[in-house]
């Protein structure tokens, strides 16, 4: 495992969608999918910890090294992504 957390993110054509490229293994069993909080409640450790941890996020999609966050327009993407970075480095670290 890498001694830090790197986390790269890409905007798209919605405003409120954004991709976060992780350099750690966020799941090795395919791609999960939550469209609301309620439905990460229910979901993997991981997506139970970022609804938890991370406040705007609305929408989630995890794949093996990528974070597709959707988050409510009334939350600005550098607080979002901020809080990601913080809870997924206390999560690996």
């Amino acid at each position: 495992m890498s001694e830090y957390v790197t986390v790269e993110v890409e905007y798209g054509g919605d405003a409120n969608i954004a991709e976060l490229y992780v350099n750690q293994v966020l799941t090795s069993e395919g791609e999960e999918h939550y469209r609301d909080p309620a439905a990460g409640d229910l979901g993997s450790p991981i997506a139970q910890m970022l609804y938890t941890a991370v406040e705007g996020i609305i929408g989630l999609t995890i794949s093996e090294d990528c974070l597709t966050v959707q988050r409510d327009p009334d939350y600005p993407w550098e607080a979002i992504i901020d809080e990601v970075r913080d809870a997924l480095r206390d999560w690996y670290l």
